[in-house]
């Protein structure tokens, strides 16, 4: 007899899990879960933080999830019936739980990356030139290969008696030329920083002195500071912008750090774009302002003629992020075999110089990796569709008329219940049964992972959810297991 070596599979949606006892599985609603005792199949009363639940002595318990479906037959034929029985778990012997844990939500994030040049790195008469490639499964299925351009600034021109070029102005002509590359475009795109542009002194505070690069706390962003530019009897009177941070909102208001900590701005604008340029002045003081790619050549930004001075060296920095969109299709015409992304795509940016060499002794390049949420409701939709397909649930896909058969079969009914756009966090239980009767005696155990999915948005049905596996690893403890419900990252 063969066996087979992964553990059997079975998912459960859960917008809500009962913590009362006495209530029948037939009477749990669509995407409800219970902990239902064998001796009696009711639910029994969830209270978390390590009670035992009230489980008949030597019975099993059973997690169930009341069904999706509105109706218990398909057109009436009785022997195509009972899709409105509840979804059951297998007993669950409390001594056979070999794991409990629950997974992180992880939120998408893209993939930047950077360029800055130096007040020196743009001398006149030399060519800059940048490189961008494109990798990772986005660009491999969309072009069959991983994709790059270069980019120059062969149509900056200097005038008579200038040294160098303002950097702003180069690396704002190679980044357009680069995003607008066929190839690159789709997958490339500015950052918009959101940096504080404007802001308006709110309170002075008390006990602050003249100091620059000062740090801020507050608001929805991070990483704004500022130079307190003069005080008065120890409250800030003007400042400046030193770094204009990223992630702000207008509107914002932020404490200086430092004094009594108690002076504060009001954000009046944040950024558009994603050039920052830098101007440091004879004592190393930085002020901060961003443009964007478009402002630096249009005739917004007012280059610098003289960006190497000692009083007013100028550096840039331009940043980028990953921005390829996937086609997606709708419910009426989902089908399994679509691809969704698993990856976001990486973004490499480099400077070359005029032989096409990397350029290492001016500009700074950096690149941050993208991450995909975890779990996606792409990939619950179709752990879904899986674990009803064992329970003999239909849900048919590729034909022609496979929507309006979907409706029949009220297949359309399981789609609704999952948001394919939203995050879900998992819980998992994991349970082994020993085979006393083993014949082939390569594997001892019969292994089933149960998957719970609940929306990261909501709470309260993550919170009733806590309660079910505190109290599982309290009943499992109870009768001699010794097990901990984990968090973690490890996704079945």
């Amino acid at each position: 007899m063969a066996y087979f070596n992964n553990a059997f599979n079975k998912t459960f949606i859960a917008d809500s899990t009962l913590q009362t006892a006495g209530t029948a599985t037939s009477a749990l609603t669509g995407g409800q879960l219970a902990l239902v005792d064998g001796s009696d199949f009711e639910s029994v009363a969830l209270a978390g933080g390590g009670a035992v639940p009230a489980i008949t002595a030597g019975a099993l318990a059973y997690v169930v999830q009341g069904s999706f479906y509105s109706k218990d037959t398909i057109g009436n034929n009785p022997g195509h019936g009972g899709y409105k029985e509840s979804v059951k778990s297998k007993g669950i012997n409390p001594r056979y739980i070999t794991r409990l844990w629950r997974t992180n939500c992880l939120t998408a994030t893209q993939a930047t990356a950077s360029l800055s040049l130096g007040s020196e790195c743009a001398p006149c008469g030399k060519t800059q030139f940048l490189r961008i490639d494109v990798k990772g499964s986005p660009a491999l299925r969309f072009l069959n290969h991983n994709a790059y351009a270069i980019a120059d600034s062969a149509n900056v021109c200097c005038i008579d008696g200038q040294e160098f070029i303002d950097p702003t102005v180069v690396i704002g002509a190679m980044a357009q030329m680069a995003l607008a590359d066929p190839l690159i475009k789709p997958f490339v795109a500015e950052s918009d920083i959101n940096g504080v542009a404007t802001a308006t002194l709110s309170a002075g505070g008390s006990g602050y002195a003249v100091a620059s690069g000062v740090a801020t706390t507050g608001g929805t962003g991070t990483g704004a500071k500022v130079n307190i530019d003069t005080v008065a009897g120890g409250a800030v009177a003007t400042f400046s912008i030193a770094n204009v941070g990223s992630g702000y909102t207008a509107a914002d208001v932020l404490t200086i750090s430092g004094g009594g900590a108690d002076a504060t701005f009001i954000v009046s604008t944040v950024s558009a774009g994603g050039v920052i340029v830098s101007v440091t002045d004879a004592a190393g003081e930085v002020v901060q302002s961003v443009y964007t790619i478009a402002q630096t050549q249009d005739g917004t930004y007012t280059p610098s003629t003289t960006p190497n001075a000692v009083g007013a060296k100028v550096s840039a920095e331009v940043k980028f992020v990953g921005a390829y969109v996937d086609t997606v299709f709708g419910n009426c015409s989902f089908d399994t075999r679509d691809h969704y992304n698993a990856e976001p795509v990486e973004i490499i940016v480099s400077q070359l110089d005029e032989t096409g060499n990397p350029c290492n002794d001016c500009g700074v390049a950096t690149k941050t990796p993208g991450s995909m949420q975890q779990t996606q409701g792409e990939e619950v939709i179709r752990d879904l569709l899986m674990s009803e397909r064992y329970r003999q649930s239909p849900y048919n896909q590729g034909n022609a008329d496979s929507g309006r058969i979907r409706e029949i079969e009220m297949a359309d009914e399981l789609l609704a219940a999952v948001d394919r756009t939203a995050t879900y966090r998992a819980y998992y239980i994991q349970h082994s049964v020993p085979r006393f009767n083993n014949p082939s005696g390569v594997f001892d155990n019969d292994q089933y992972v149960y998957k719970v999915y609940v929306k990261c948005s909501d709470t309260a049905a993550q919170a009733q959810l806590d309660n079910l596996f505190e109290d599982l690893e309290a009943w499992a403890g109870d009768n001699g297991n010794k097990i901990v419900f984990e968090d973690t990252n490890a996704y079945w």
